[in-house]
């Protein structure tokens, strides 16, 4: 007879891997233009948790202080043009690595050099402890825009 610890460990697996595809699925739909309305609709669950579904929820270190520091990362970035701020790359999908950085991709309201944006990088990665790439949506090469922007998270 299979132990019980056994079992308990793979439905915590199946919970987990379902969990990530619904998050998958969700996400794509929210990118391909639905609504939360209509994705909780569509989904059977509330709008709240639909909206919950879409944020960046990273558990690796460098993830968490990502979160810790969110509100002070997009006021940052607000302050020098930007909004919108987005997580993707291994960080957004949970494979980072102890030296992987963090990418953030925000719309630009107004220009900024080419300085003022490797100083902000550099003020954010000091700030969580990781360097930090940030990535105008309006440079993302045309080969990579679609994929960046379906695994795009609000932070």
């Amino acid at each position: 007879m299979e132990s019980l610890a056994s079992v308990a460990e793979r439905c915590d697996a199946a919970v987990e891997t379902a969990r990530a595809e619904l998050v998958t699925a969700v996400r794509r739909a929210y990118a391909q233009g639905m609504t939360q309305a209509e994705i909780a609709g569509q989904i059977g669950r509330s709008q709240p948790e639909v909206n919950r579904l879409l944020r960046f929820h990273g558990s690796s270190s460098r993830a968490r202080a990502l979160r810790d520091h969110s509100t002070r990362i997009r006021a940052a970035i607000r302050d020098a043009g930007g909004a919108r701020v987005r997580v993707f790359g291994s960080t957004a999908n949970g494979t980072d690595r102890p030296d992987s950085d963090v990418d953030l991709l925000f719309d630009m309201r107004k220009p900024l050099s080419l300085m003022q944006l490797s100083t902000l990088e550099r003020e954010l990665s000091g700030l969580i402890g990781a360097r930090v790439d940030l990535v105008p949506e309006s440079s993302i090469r045309p080969d990579l825009r679609e994929r960046i922007l379906q695994q795009a998270v609000p932070l």
